[in-house]
């Protein structure tokens, strides 16, 4: 068992209030074996050598399946106290006819379970509970989203207590979402009044990406395209990023976002950011780069030390 304590080096954290949490959108690919993770790292262990970097991740398998109480808890026992995961709401709820009749269903008692789960490890290594809406619903069905929202968050308070700091916040995949007229308006105080935020998924730099590689295509063709309306309802707003190929391109919107960040922490809000690449191969160098450029700050690997552990960074 692996006996996770908070390294003493890591880029950022909860505990130096300096830096917004920070993540990938998963913790392993082979490709990172000798870089980010040990060499000899496996899928079932890698979250330790990356939790030496990173203080979050963007937990998307929950979309897709919920895990068991074991791999659950070998999840947990592989980060440190700091750590915070923020998960997806499954598709079986979000995705289906009726949201509201499926959290009431087989498929939201599956949910609680898991959370109930949560809180038996310590629920305090819960981030944001992620609300990934699909391409068709429109701010048009806010009174559907206002009962599935508070349906979540009393199975949250209930499960969770006060063991949860974190929040509940929703991606909109609607333009009409993004229309900066009354309803958006209307939409963002609802969200206030619930101390939830937005994902504000910031596709930009990959759009106007004109490399024309076949990878490059697929994620334009697959990731959301919506505007960018960076605005914080609740404590912990949330931003995925994915930029162009040429990391150069990116400065610009790297830098409004560097700005918005530090200006969301000093409200006193604890903004998390996730960083994308194409295909997600090159991403931990991606953000390797951001830190250096952005932030001035050195990023060591744990695969880059033989012995697997983080070496000393200054």
């Amino acid at each position: 068992m692996i006996n996770a304590t908070a390294p003493d080096k890591r880029q950022y954290g909860s505990g130096s209030g300096l830096l917004p949490h920070m993540g990938l959108p998963m913790w392993y690919l082979p490709d990172w074996r000798g870089g980010l993770l040990g060499a000899d790292a496996q899928s079932g262990t890698a979250l330790w050598d990356y939790s030496q970097v990173f203080d979050s991740v963007e937990g998307n398998t929950t979309f897709y399946g919920l895990p068991d109480a074991s791999r659950l808890s070998n999840w947990w026992q592989q980060v440190p106290d700091d750590f915070r995961f923020c998960f997806k709401l499954p598709r079986d709820i979000t995705h289906v006819g009726d949201p509201v009749a499926a959290i009431q269903s087989r498929a939201g008692k599956e949910f609680e379970d898991f959370l109930r789960a949560i809180a038996d490890l310590g629920g305090h290594k819960l981030g944001v509970l992620m609300v990934q809406l699909p391409e068709r619903v429109a701010v048009t069905s806010e009174d559907m989203l206002w009962r599935l929202f508070d349906a979540v968050l009393s199975m949250t308070e209930h499960c969770l207590g006060s063991r949860w700091s974190g929040s509940l916040a929703v991606e909109c995949r609607h333009r009409s979402f993004f229309m900066k007229d009354e309803a958006e308006t209307d939409f963002l105080r609802g969200l206030a009044d619930r101390k939830m935020d937005r994902v504000i998924f910031d596709s930009r730099g990959l759009q106007m990406d004109r490399t024309k590689t076949e990878p490059v295509l697929d994620a334009q063709r697959k990731k959301p395209n919506m505007p960018v309306h960076a605005v914080a309802t609740g404590r912990h707003p949330v931003v995925r990023f994915i930029g162009h190929s040429d990391w150069q391109q990116n400065i610009q919107g790297l830098q409004q976002w560097h700005r918005k960040l530090t200006q969301w922490q000093q409200e006193g809000r604890q903004p998390f950011v996730f960083w994308h690449t194409v295909g997600n191969q090159d991403v931990p160098g991606f953000h390797r780069w951001i830190m250096e450029t952005f932030w001035q700050r050195e990023v060591v690997w744990p695969g880059e030390n033989a012995s697997g552990q983080t070496l000393e960074l200054w």
